[in-house]
């Protein structure tokens, strides 16, 4: 009988987990306009590590065993992998959802836990993120496990707990390296949840020891096995991180507009609650049978505010990269809405409170997918667009496409497309190297194409300009909409410029 008990799934769980997921399934747009995404499947494909942080290891690990185990499976072909990955994605976000519940329950209490896990499930940003393959929503999921087992240690078996603890925090780590900002978070919820200084100078060193040994172990094995390799990576890699003081103030006012825009809904519920309070002033008895209704108080909670709320975000203000990622806040967002959910239920405890909140909720979300639907039809665009370019050019190629570059890469990667050279955009690109590449393909006999799909050069219009002028005087051939094959200028003789027959 208690093993029953003990396996009985709440109701609300079950609904919340089905919401969870059709919500995902419904709200999520192509991941195409994320220049990751294409880059990670690439690598799950190819087996692989990233060029970014220390390679997120177990981000490709556990989607390298998902994918091999499908098309094992399946027998499926190997560009069938952006399914495969976007279904673990999906299925990662809801799990995200039923951990935060839980963790909700534990700090919360009812009804708060339920509001602010409804407010984590039509979050825009978790909800947008959740379909992407990236890598921010799996890091949140991990995270959560790791508090949740934190806070749920004690008795005999709290250390066990704290090793597991700091395991899903290497975990998370292995993700992705920007879950090192709620270090402090997760050590506040030991100090939270230990009695006395010496057992919470144990369990903090159980939980810091477990999780450097699993965040560093892939670190380490990349080191040993090609020392040099792995100290230019690093080399390469922080120089690739845009900070800048300069741009201090801009990264600041971009952290607060992203950290509220992970949770609009809550924050807005939580405002309006405030101002409702002002204006209605309790009377002495409610107020004491709010007090009892409760659950129990969160000690030193304004270090919890400033551990797991405002020194993540306080870290991103010297990444020049906040200012264009909102992704970057989401960090943030289970401290938000559970900062938001408890004052929401502190100032409004009545029965219709819960109800106001599910409706702020879901007005905003609907707002907000509205508002991004002319992006989520781009993003169909590009991907329209991207398989035009893979099937209007089977052989050998040099391509020029902005944004599209590692989608190509992703094709030529995974064996789709081998012949294929990409021009690539970004932080390192450099017109006179450019124009070598253009003119080198050209003398091997590989033709050029370029892509004026303007969907393709946001972000990159300096680039375009610099390759308009480079190839303003030669002939071009349409050989698909926006999609070109370059001839070299008349500064190249065109007998020493055989075309490629396929």
């Amino acid at each position: 009988m208690d093993g029953e008990k003990a396996l009985k799934i709440p109701k609300s769980s079950i609904i919340l987990a089905i919401a969870a997921f059709y919500l995902y399934v419904a709200y999520s747009a192509p991941f195409l306009g994320q220049w990751d995404s294409f880059d990670y499947l690439k690598q799950i494909v190819s087996h692989q590590v990233s060029a970014l942080g220390i390679g997120r290891p177990v981000f490709l690990g556990y989607n390298i065993l998902l994918w091999e185990s499908a098309k094992t499976l399946f027998h499926l072909e190997s560009q069938q992998v952006e399914t495969v990955t976007m279904a673990g994605a999906v299925l990662l976000g809801t799990l995200g959802v039923i951990l935060f519940q839980r963790l909700c329950r534990q700090i919360l209490g009812s009804p708060a836990s339920r509001m602010a896990a409804l407010g984590l499930a039509v979050s825009p940003l978790y909800a947008l993120y959740a379909g992407f393959i990236m890598t921010e929503v799996p890091m949140l999921a991990a995270l959560t496990a790791s508090a949740l087992v934190l806070w749920k240690s004690g008795g005999q078996k709290a250390s066990l707990n704290d090793i597991i603890g700091g395991v899903f925090f290497g975990l998370a780590i292995g993700i992705r390296e920007q879950a090192l900002t709620l270090a402090a978070a997760l050590i506040w919820i030991i100090f939270c949840r230990r009695d006395n200084t010496r057992s919470r100078i144990r369990s903090t060193a159980l939980f810091a020891v477990s999780a450097a040994s699993v965040a560093l172990a892939p670190a380490m094995v990349f080191y040993f096995r090609d020392q040099a390799g792995f100290i230019e990576r690093t080399r390469t890699w922080l120089h690739a991180i845009p900070t800048g003081p300069i741009q201090f103030r801009n990264n600041f006012q971009a952290s607060l507009l992203f950290t509220l825009a992970v949770c609009p809904g809550a924050w807005f519920a939580a405002a309006g609650a405030g101002i409702y309070r002002l204006f209605h002033r309790p009377n002495p008895l409610s107020t004491a049978g709010e007090r009892s209704r409760r659950p129990g108080s969160i000690p030193n909670a304004a270090w919890g505010v400033v551990a797991c709320l405002l020194l993540p975000i306080a870290v991103l203000w010297r990444d020049a990269d906040v200012q264009m990622h909102p992704r970057y806040a989401l960090v943030a967002l289970p401290a938000s809405l559970l900062l938001c959910a408890s004052l929401y239920q502190r100032w409004v405890p009545s029965r219709k409170g819960p109800a106001i909140w599910a409706a702020v909720q879901i007005l905003v979300f609907g707002v907000a997918l509205a508002v991004l639907s002319p992006y989520r039809q781009a993003q169909t665009r590009k991907i329209e667009f991207a398989r035009v370019m893979r099937d209007s050019i089977p052989g050998k190629g040099l391509l020029i496409a902005g944004n599209y570059s590692p989608v190509l890469d992703y094709y030529r990667g995974i064996g789709l497309r081998p012949g294929w050279q990409i021009l690539w955009s970004g932080w390192n690109w450099d017109a006179g190297n450019a124009e070598t590449a253009i003119r080198g393909a050209w003398a091997e006999g590989v033709p050029v194409y370029l892509s004026k799909d303007p969907l393709g050069w946001s972000y990159f219009e300096g680039e375009f300009l610099d390759v308009h002028f480079l190839l303003k005087n030669c002939r071009q051939e349409q050989v698909a909409p926006m999609l070109y094959r370059i001839y070299p200028s008349a500064g190249i003789p065109r007998e020493n410029v055989p075309d490629i027959q396929y």
